[in-house]
């Protein structure tokens, strides 16, 4: 099977035109907001919007970027709390969070090409790149523009799609996408690895594909770069490693016990039952899946997504270079991706916009895929574009 072309005709003029909205959609949005304000609000989507047109506020990424700027300053920690780090970013909090990032030290310093910009500012362009990350990551997928695009934008219209587009998300389902498609790639790929395995932590486990295969170009790149990220970290910050196993551990098991939190192994502790139980169901089906020779990048993928101890509404933004796979495996996988696509956009309960089930069912739907479809082997990869 020949290689993939990095760059086409094609790709070339499509990734200028989501540049294109990139830069001018922001722009537009702040000219029209002052205009439309009140229907917008009407139709319940007065807080994206308002994020487009520059009015900050609370965001996933603003946090994350809080994180890097207490990372750089030497008075703060990357790992204070969101109470203290939030005026580093200029973002306003109406409520109190003595929560820390749960993310490794090697996470902080990716968001330091946003640290020094103004947050009303690149929130705006960054709310529109995560709508085009979503849709590239399917276009990267070999989903065709009139599909992936509208599909992205309806994505976004759910609750927990624009919480995600609001989140790092968008980046690791590209990323995913990116690692899949130029697997014989290997700069483009090991740094997919890298930077997937650096923001998300058990994402490095994705390192373990190119182990198999034995792309040791691919493994080291994608080992050398979290490596290179954590030394910035502890450049920035000599306590950063420190302050993560204490501070950030004792936030975490914080966040465990939060009723919103919707994993399998959160509601397996909820039953009674031990969380490690969902780690022993998740490595039964990986295990069974490889034994049907189902193709190991989306057996680690699913994995990764299976045993990821924190998870949210929007989580799912990441899983979907993996719901394509699904629904391209067989009838089967298209009724499975069908109940999935359900949960996401059906209304979380009145009692709390946060509470949502969605990341269960998209694990539990896709490890069913696992044990029953064929799931895109080696031979069957995709296609140049």
């Amino acid at each position: 099977m020949s290689e993939p072309r990095v760059w086409t005709r094609s790709g070339i003029i499509e990734l200028l035109a989501n540049i294109l909205v990139i830069a001018t959609v922001p722009l537009i949005a702040r000219s029209l907001w002052p205009i439309f304000r009140e229907g917008i609000t009407n139709f319940g989507f007065a807080e994206i919007v308002e994020k487009l047109a520059g009015a900050g506020g609370w965001t996933d990424v603003g946090w994350e970027v809080a994180s890097t700027i207490g990372l750089v300053k030497p008075d703060f920690s990357a790992y204070d709390s969101l109470e203290v780090l939030h005026p580093l970013v200029g973002m306003q909090l109406d409520f109190v969070d003595l929560s820390v990032n749960s993310h490794p030290p090697m996470a902080i310093p990716l968001g330091l090409p946003l640290a020094y910009l103004d947050y009303g500012w690149w929130l705006s362009f960054y709310v529109i790149a995560s709508f085009c990350l979503i849709a590239l990551s399917m276009r990267l997928m070999q989903v065709p523009a009139y599909i992936a695009y509208p599909l992205a934008f309806g994505i976004g219209l759910t609750v927990p799609g624009r919480w995600g587009l609001m989140s790092t998300y968008p980046l690791s389902a590209i990323l995913i996408a990116l690692a899949w498609k130029y697997r014989r790639h290997p700069a483009i790929a090991g740094a997919a690895y890298g930077i997937y395995g650096s923001s998300r932590g058990f994402g490095l486990l994705m390192l373990l594909y190119p182990l198999i295969k034995r792309q040791w170009k691919t493994l080291i790149i994608g080992a050398a770069i979290p490596v290179a990220l954590l030394a910035i970290a502890v450049a920035l910050e000599p306590a950063v490693i420190t302050n993560f196993l204490d501070t950030s551990r004792a936030s975490i098991a914080a966040s465990l016990q939060r009723n919103d939190l919707m994993t399998v192994g959160a509601l397996l502790r909820r039953s009674g039952s031990q969380e490690y139980v969902a780690w022993l169901l998740a490595a039964a089906v990986a295990a069974a899946a490889l034994w049907r020779k189902q193709e190991p990048f989306w057996v680690i993928n699913w994995f990764i997504l299976a045993v990821s101890p924190i998870a949210w509404l929007h989580t799912f933004v990441m899983a979907i270079p993996l719901l394509v796979v699904v629904w391209r495996s067989s009838k089967l996988g298209v009724v499975l991706v069908l109940i999935a696509a359900a949960s996401i956009v059906s209304p979380p309960p009145l009692i709390s916009t946060y509470f949502s089930i969605n990341w269960v069912v998209v694990v539990v739907v896709s490890g069913i895929a696992l044990l029953s479809c064929p799931i895109a082997r080696e031979s069957t990869g995709p296609k140049s574009a």
